[in-house]
């Protein structure tokens, strides 16, 4: 067939000068932004299917793919594994509108025994490394995983610190005092003794509550035998902890080992993937992906969903269990196991526990579509209703907002979050040093972000539908002179806080391009709440960088103004006395004695340290700043 006339030229000429090799087509609108990535093993004979008079493929969203597309790119590939990499970078980077994308597939935290090292500790990680430590996990609660070390720190004392504090102490710190820690550094604690502690760690990780109930058990009779009533009631509330958790452990036991369980449900054009994670033959947590149904077969929706949820530093277990065979079955199977160094099965269950697994995933999966259909429903709502306050003419599922925070005109910083249908994605979340503006001009150092943030480029991040600027008619005006330079498509509002105005109080004032005077909005209105919370967000961010650069600043003028004071001495300083403190009260011939200082450095630092002048230098930042590695410059955009 010969492509369908409808289609302009520019299209037709793009469709004609595709490759026949394997590779990865993208799709974009008349704004340039991304609508929709696919990966072909033949680029010209997939991509012209989508144009051909009549053609539909069965997915629900064919037909609006192909009407929003007004130009084709294509990058071309070496085989369809390269092809199928190279397509999750693409979706993850563009966002297309019509791709499966899952809005949770950030790596899930891992707790780490370092028992490679003399004194282990636990603490949690999201990479896992071949670095001869214990991994434990992943979680997909971040809160179960820092509630568990809490009550390990409480009750199992192994030590938290990072090694350089550990190599650097002569006493006890505050941790020991409190019972958390046996302070092993200080020669307090004996390897027996701390390895039993470790035992106890590693039983509780690793699901075997009954064993390590039955060693607490002797321990407290041990304790009790000999009147040490202190540790055996120290024993007792450990025990007591253990089985609160074994309480809430009401799960079956598998057989299969590590396996993760994929789960998946449709309903009233939603499509929830269900995710079980086993390990040790545990079901230790659990996540829901939900997203619109764009109509795409279930093989297409698991390669899809694998693909995304897999990328990166994932851990890939042993065993996945799926409903359906994914498409393309064989290039997952070779890019799984090249990820875990060892042979991985994708299998689809028959009979036994496996199908009961299964089950189990996919009642989540009904039971979540429900609760997040009626959430999508409401941000469907607010959208609708931010594009009327705003006078928009398509609906606000994509909201920036930039907040700018400085002091008297120092240290000028701004901040960029990202919602999408009403929640945070902090992966695209930025900050920004301001490089041009001297003083405290906000108009000029929202138009510079601005600037910097919409300029074309291969790195430029994908378009929002509304950009809002905390402020008034000033950061508006910056706003709309940018957005009309660099992507005039985007809908723009300055949002300012309420103030008294003709003898009421309004609650939020959201100020229009062209508009004279700006729209009060109701404090309950929810596109209201909506733009609030995005705000307070943007400030919070604004905020906690202005704080760490103050805290920067502060460390600069503690020990870097002396000459001769770079990372390294400071790295040895802090090896030999620990904290600030114990640098600035220790005599200058002591302090002579560190590798590095010579007799006049060490009286140039201690006359500044003991200085009737010396600026208030909080001690535990300049700890962080002196530990194993050096403070990373921000990460501006």
């Amino acid at each position: 067939m010969s492509p369908s006339p409808e289609i302009s030229d520019t299209l037709r000429k793009q469709l004609d000068s595709l490759p026949t090799e394997p590779g990865v087509y993208i799709f974009t609108d008349t704004r340039t932004q991304t609508v929709y990535v696919g990966k072909a093993t033949n680029l010209r004979s997939r991509v012209r299917s989508y144009f051909q008079a009549g053609a539909d493929d069965g997915r629900f969203l064919f037909s609006r793919i192909v009407k929003h597309t007004a130009s084709i790119d294509f990058i071309v590939c070496t085989n369809e594994l390269e092809a199928l990499l190279l397509e999750n970078n693409l979706i993850k980077k563009h966002r297309p509108r019509y791709n499966l994308r899952l809005r949770d597939d950030k790596t899930y935290l891992s707790l780490r025994v370092t028992t490679a090292e003399a004194w282990p500790r636990v603490h949690p990680i999201r990479r896992w490394k071949d670095d001869g430590h214990l991994y434990f996990g992943p979680y997909s609660s971040s809160r179960a995983v820092h509630q568990l070390i809490r009550l390990i720190k409480k009750y199992i004392p192994l030590r938290s610190c990072s090694n350089a504090f550990f190599d650097s102490r002569q006493r006890p710190c505050i941790e020991y005092e409190i019972g958390r820690c046996t302070a092993p550094c200080v020669g307090l604690d004996d390897e027996e003794s701390y390895a039993k502690m470790v035992e106890e760690v590693l039983l509780l990780l690793r699901g075997r509550d009954r064993s390590l109930l039955d060693l607490l058990q002797e321990k407290m009779k041990r304790a009790s035998e000999a009147r040490n009533y202190e540790d055996a009631a120290r024993v007792r509330d450990q025990i007591n902890a253990v089985e609160k958790i074994m309480e809430r452990q009401h799960v079956e036991e598998h057989s299969q080992g590590d396996c993760d369980v994929i789960g998946l449900h449709r309903s009233g054009g939603l499509c929830s993937i269900h995710q079980l994670l086993v390990r040790d033959g545990r079901v230790i947590s659990s996540a829901t992906h939900t997203c619109r149904d764009a109509g795409e077969p279930d093989a297409n929706l698991l390669q899809a969903f694998m693909g995304q949820y897999y990328h990166g530093d994932k851990f890939v277990p042993k065993e996945i269990l799926v409903p359906a065979e994914p498409q393309g079955l064989d290039v997952i199977l070779t890019w799984l196991a090249s990820k875990a160094g060892r042979r991985v099965v994708v299998k689809v269950p028959k009979r036994g526990s496996k199908v009961r697994l299964l089950e189990m995933a996919r009642r989540n999966a009904v039971a979540r579509s429900e609760s997040d259909g009626h959430q999508l429903e409401l941000q469907q709502k607010i959208a609708s209703r931010l594009s009327d306050v705003i006078e928009a003419d398509h609906p606000i599922r994509t909201i920036e907002c930039y907040d700018i925070s400085n002091i008297q005109g120092t240290l000028s910083v701004a901040s960029r979050v990202f919602f999408e249908d009403g929640e945070p994605d902090t992966d695209l979340y930025r900050r920004y040093r301001i490089r041009t503006v001297r003083g405290s001009d906000d108009f000029a150092s929202m138009a510079e972000v601005l600037e910097r943030r919409f300029r074309d480029g291969p790195d430029r991040d994908p378009l929002p539908d509304l950009v809002v600027v905390d402020g008034g008619k000033g950061q508006l005006s910056s706003a709309v002179a940018i957005l009309k330079k660099h992507a005039p498509g985007v809908s723009v509002c300055g949002l300012a806080k309420d103030r008294l105005r003709s003898g009421r109080r309004t609650t939020e004032r959201v100020y229009i391009p062209d508009h004279g005077d700006p729209v009060d909005l109701a404090e309950d209105d929810p596109a209201s709440l909506l733009l609030q919370r995005i705000r307070d967000e943007a400030h919070r961010f604004a905020n906690s960088y202005h704080r760490e650069l103050r805290r920067r600043s502060q460390l600069v003028s503690g020990l870097e103004e002396i000459p001769g004071i770079g990372p390294r001495r400071r790295r040895a300083l802090m090896q030999r006395f620990g904290s600030l403190k114990s640098i600035g009260a220790a005599p200058a011939q002591e302090l002579a004695e560190v590798e590095g200082i010579s007799v006049a450095l060490a009286e140039s630092l201690h006359a500044f340290l003991n200085s009737p002048e010396e600026p208030d230098v909080e001690e535990e930042a300049l700890e962080a700043s002196l530990g194993e590695q050096p403070l990373q410059p921000p990460d501006n955009n």
